[in-house]
């Protein structure tokens, strides 16, 4: 019983979140769990023993989503970033119609046609041909709203296309 309560908490404690909304949840449940634990098995009597758990256990949940709250971090990698890939006579104009500076425009595009099989009879006509169009994506930086600055190489994009 002790075991399956260890692995339990385990899981709960060294749960990582991707949000912050995940990582008050999940460190309030651990706290709870512990807390929980704690009194029972630290109480004197048989009498004691349900209020010690419900103290302990809001203690244990206060503590759980604060420390969730202090150590949760965002990551820049954990977002979504906005830029997209788009042909060269389009603007990179956003929904509101602001210019967007972090939309990504190749410098140079090459369009390959995908080899495929024979197709049967009912099929022809109905499946488009694939393409692989392969960009070359410029060097570039962007600034985050937490003041750090991100640098991207040059490199290679691939797309699948069906034309």
């Amino acid at each position: 019983m002790k075991f399956s309560i260890f692995i339990i908490l385990s899981i709960l404690g060294f749960s990582s979140c991707s949000s912050l909304k995940k990582s008050l949840v999940y460190g309030g449940l651990a706290g709870t769990a512990i807390g929980v634990a704690g009194g029972n098995a630290l109480s004197p009597d048989a009498e004691s023993r349900n209020p010690n758990m419900a103290v302990w256990g809001s203690l244990g949940l206060i503590i759980g989503a604060g420390l969730g709250y202090f150590f949760y971090m965002d990551d820049p990698e954990n977002r979504e970033l906005p830029s997209m890939i788009l042909p060269s006579g389009e603007k990179p104009y956003s929904h509101d119609g602001k210019f967007n500076e972090a939309i990504v425009i190749p410098s140079d595009s090459k369009k390959y046609e995908v080899e495929s099989g024979p197709l049967p009879e009912h099929l022809k006509g109905k499946v488009k041909k694939p393409f692989i169009i392969e960009h070359i994506i410029p060097e570039r930086v962007e600034e985050l709203k937490n003041g750090k600055t991100i640098t991207i190489e040059a490199h290679k994009a691939w797309e699948v296309s069906f034309e």
